[in-house]
């Protein structure tokens, strides 16, 4: 059996603790938007036209623009550092953030 050690200009994509991340920030986001929704369609009594049709979709981009760039973001710090244990910021919107501004 030949142990290795990892290569550092080559960090791991996806580690076994990663699912639990994953289903956890998915879970989070799913009901973050949820949230939003009920929100803007019902206190903020906004057209859903306005709502699926724009916004929605841009919080979608969103959320998949500014993932994949701290995911960058990490994987360069990994790579420069030679470190293993770097992970990506989470970003998206936040339950807090979405009720204080809706009810102002």
């Amino acid at each position: 059996m030949s142990t290795t050690a990892p290569d550092p200009a080559r960090p791991a994509l996806w580690t076994p603790g990663d699912w639990n991340a994953f289903f956890g920030f998915g879970t989070n986001i799913l009901v973050n938007l949820l949230v939003l929704t009920g929100l803007l369609r019902f206190v903020l009594k906004m057209p859903d036209d306005l709502v699926f049709g724009r916004i929605l979709p841009a919080t979608g981009l969103m959320l998949f623009l500014s993932t994949a760039y701290y995911a960058a973001l990490a994987w360069r710090l990994a790579r420069k550092t030679g470190r293993s244990d770097v992970c990506a910021l989470p970003s998206g919107i936040r339950c807090r953030t979405c009720s204080s501004s809706s009810s102002s």
